[in-house]
């Protein structure tokens, strides 16, 4: 015989949760967001710092070309022949800004005699920059401790960089 039995309320009683059940279930659901909300930060992050490894190794290779070229570097993104993304901007050097970053070439008298492009993330200097450097390697250049430790996805820290290829 399959009957299922109910408990049956008296009267004017509505079935309900109590207090304790519901604090335990806001419980879990703040436990769960603090965990996943840091990873889910770090996923996005990540996905931008692709974006900008992608357009900072575009500039140095037409910054490449522009050198084989005319014997300089251009260290004007108008001089290059490329469309990006953005609005044109003036930081130290004619570039561009997208939504997330500023990217432009780098001019050697300005303290980066090392690198060709950079895309920094904004708001300006205050996280990181995605750095192409005249050796090949593109670096993540940090400026603060968020910096660091979005950098630091991509593996271990030299001094101010991580090496990301």
């Amino acid at each position: 015989m399959n009957i299922i039995y109910q408990k049956s309320l008296p009267a004017g009683k509505n079935a309900g949760f109590t207090l304790i059940e519901l604090l335990v279930v806001v419980l879990i659901i703040g436990i769960l967001s603090a965990i996943a909300l840091p990873q889910y930060e770090k996923a996005v992050e990540k996905s931008r710092m692709s974006e900008a490894l992608t357009l900072v190794s575009s500039i140095a290779q037409a910054e490449q070309l522009y050198y084989l070229a005319n014997g300089e570097y251009a260290m004007d993104i108008d001089k290059l022949d490329l469309d990006f993304p953005g609005e044109r901007v003036n930081y130290y050097v004619n570039g561009f800004q997208t939504k997330n970053f500023i990217c432009r070439p780098v001019r050697a008298d300005g303290g980066w005699t090392d690198a060709l492009a950079v895309c920094n993330r904004l708001p300006r200097e205050t996280l990181y920059g995605i750095v192409y450097l005249k050796t090949g390697q593109v670096v993540c250049r940090f400026y603060n401790d968020k910096g660091k430790s979005f950098c630091r996805m991509w593996g271990p820290e030299n001094g101010r960089d991580v090496v990301l290829k």
